[in-house]
This record gives structure tokens, C-alpha cells and sequence, in this order.
């Protein structure tokens, strides 16, 4: 039951475009089909695009971040005991492509990765620090977003709209 209350949350913040309490949470106004945006895959990942048609909560992550393994440890625990349901990715804030594979290296968790554009940083709003969470509606658009690292408890708030 908790399941699909959380499911019936997730859609309803993807489309009405979101919903904000906190002061660190932030809702744009209106973001372009990220999904259709340039990144350069990593990790065996596909291509970005065909991340589009599923709720995708994703994670912006960098060299050297202290708190993105946290991260995305917290993201993995989520997805395999409360969100199976769930696509996860990861996208680069900076990094080359080597440094950005010893970091996924390092955190080992085999989220699909990607190193984000110019134009991808642009519309998610691009922010100073990492790791940052988004949660991207099935048609490539951003709901909301929330920055700093999550606990799975709080990962649930946010996909609930409660963060």
C-alpha cells in the first residue's frame, strides 16, 4: 500500500510540475525535455535519451565530492527496498571522463552515468555544490529538486513532495 501511495505521489509532483516547502528545495517555473539534452554516456550506460519515459530520480555528482558516495549508496538502498519501481541515473556537475570513472569506480554503485553538458547543467538548474537530487517526470521534465546529501528516508519525503 505504502508503495503505491508513494507511485500515486511521485506522478501527481511530476505533473503538476512539482511542489516546494523547504528553503534549500527549489521548483522551476518550466525546464526543457532534459532527456533530449547532450551527455556523453560512461559507464556502459545508454544513451541519455532513452532514459525518457520513466520517472527518473536523478543525482548530480563531481570529482572528489565527499558526500556523493553517501549518495549514492542512500539512492541504491532506496531503489532496492522502498523503489524498485524507480530509474536512477547520475550526471556529472564537472570532470573529465577518467576522473569521472575513478569516482564511479569508487562508489560502486552501478547507477547509468553520464558527463552533463553545458546546455544539460543549464536546465537543471545548475548549482554550486553536490551531490544535488532530481526528480525528472517521465516526458524529460524536472519536477523538483532538492540539494545535499539524503538520507533513504528523506529520498522518500522528496518523492512524496514532503521535503
Amino acid at each position: 500500500m505504502m508503495r503505491r501511495a508513494i507511485i500515486i505521489l511521485v506522478l501527481t509532483i511530476c505533473l503538476l510540475g512539482g511542489m516546494s516547502s523547504g528553503a534549500e528545495d527549489k521548483t522551476p517555473v518550466s525546464a526543457p525535455d532534459i532527456f533530449a539534452l547532450s551527455a556523453t554516456p560512461l559507464n556502459d550506460a545508454p544513451e541519455f535519451s532513452e532514459l525518457s519515459g520513466q520517472i527518473t530520480l536523478l543525482i548530480l555528482f563531481q570529482p572528489h565530492c565527499a558526500w556523493c558516495p553517501l549518495q549514492f549508496r542512500a539512492a541504491d538502498e532506496l531503489k532496492r527496498t522502498r523503489a524498485n519501481w524507480l530509474q536512477i541515473a547520475a550526471v556529472s556537475r564537472q570532470g573529465s571522463i577518467p576522473q569521472l570513472l575513478h569516482e564511479l569506480d569508487r562508489y560502486g554503485v552501478d547507477f547509468p552515468a553520464y558527463q552533463s553538458s553545458e546546455a544539460l547543467l543549464e536546465a537543471l538548474k545548475y548549482t554550486p555544490g553536490t551531490p544535488c537530487i532530481y526528480l525528472i517526470a517521465a516526458d524529460g521534465h524536472l519536477g523538483q529538486y532538492t540539494c545535499g546529501r539524503k538520507t533513504p528516508d528523506e529520498l522518500v519525503k522528496f518523492l512524496m513532495g514532503k521535503l
